[in-house]
């Protein structure tokens, strides 16, 4: 009996630490590099995660696509510049709109808000 009112008493402090996100559904979208759902308020943000870093790499996400060699984004820190994520080297850079559309290596990752990349990161 003991045991069970602990259990019942320790759930509602896991979820008010934060603990909680351990539990949250994680999506692989390109080597070490995962998506993750995180709840804001009436909306859910999408944040870019690398294993086993529990920090997030960028998030809120605005727009994102990948394929196995890069992941490109724009969050709230660099809303209007790509950032670009090799993911082999795990390094990283900026470019701009006009320099993700005329090179070869981006133009063909398809980007997309961030509900659309949570159903593509589904499969």
């Amino acid at each position: 009996m003991r045991l069970a009112a602990l259990f019942v008493l320790f759930v509602p402090l896991v979820g008010c630490l934060g603990w909680g996100d351990m539990f949250a559904p994680r999506r692989p979208i390109a080597g070490d590099y995962f998506l993750m759902e995180g709840e804001e308020g009436i909306t859910k943000d999408l944040y870019l995660l690398v294993h086993p870093d529990p920090n997030s790499v960028a998030g809120p996400l605005h727009r994102i696509g990948w394929n196995q060699q890069y992941i490109l984004y724009t969050d709230d820190n660099r809303p209007t510049e790509w950032n670009v994520i090799a993911v082999k080297e795990h390094t990283t850079f900026a470019i701009t709109d006009i320099q993700r559309m005329q090179d070869f290596r981006f133009k063909q990752i398809a980007i997309g808000s961030t509900s659309e990349a949570w159903q593509w990161a589904k499969h």
